[in-house]
């Protein structure tokens, strides 16, 4: 019965794979339409240094998906880029990563989306273990002091799971 289990959730993450990554990769690079500029890859964005600005645990898990805390970190880009935020072209030489932990994170035909208060962040990459989801923003409009990091499957907002602690800034973060 077990072993059935595992095997089943193995096909649904082999059979989702494609769709994930053709939907993640296109939402969370946010379109570079400047073709001089290319995007750096998400997987190098997942993986460079970041400059922690706020960080949340929960001592009890919350909601149906056990989530435990989230963690906002500043990623200084290796270069500058031309972005579309907003319908707005901006040249930016910075990204955030937001990481909601918990878990673990069912894998499922929508992907998991990342919100901060009510503005999208982006899709969500799980790591190995499904007990992070991490997006990528380029709009630092959206890391605000106060704001609700929250996650859904699909971009319905009555969905949402919320954190209950809002965004603190670490001393000399913000943006």
């Amino acid at each position: 019965m077990i072993r059935s289990f595992i095997n089943r959730r193995v096909a649904i993450a082999i059979a989702a794979l494609p769709l994930l990554l053709a939907t993640g990769v296109s939402t969370l690079s946010q379109r570079n339409n400047n073709p001089t500029d290319k995007e750096p890859p998400v997987r190098q964005l997942l993986q460079l240094p970041g400059k922690l600005i706020s960080e949340a645990k929960a001592t009890r898990p919350s909601t149906d998906l056990n989530l435990t805390g989230y963690r906002v970190e500043e990623v200084r880009l290796p270069r500058s880029l031309t972005m579309e935020i907003r319908g707005q072209q901006v040249v930016v030489d910075k990204a955030w990563r937001v990481t909601v932990q918990g878990g673990p994170f069912p894998v499922r035909a929508l992907p998991a989306v990342v919100w901060i208060d009510d503005q999208i962040v982006g899709n969500g990459i799980e790591n190995e273990t499904l007990s992070q989801i991490t997006a990528i923003t380029f709009d630092s409009s959206l890391i605000r002091e106060g704001g609700v990091v929250s996650i859904s499957y699909g971009e319905d907002k009555e969905t949402r799971r919320r954190l209950p602690q809002g965004l603190q800034f670490k001393q000399g973060g913000g943006n």
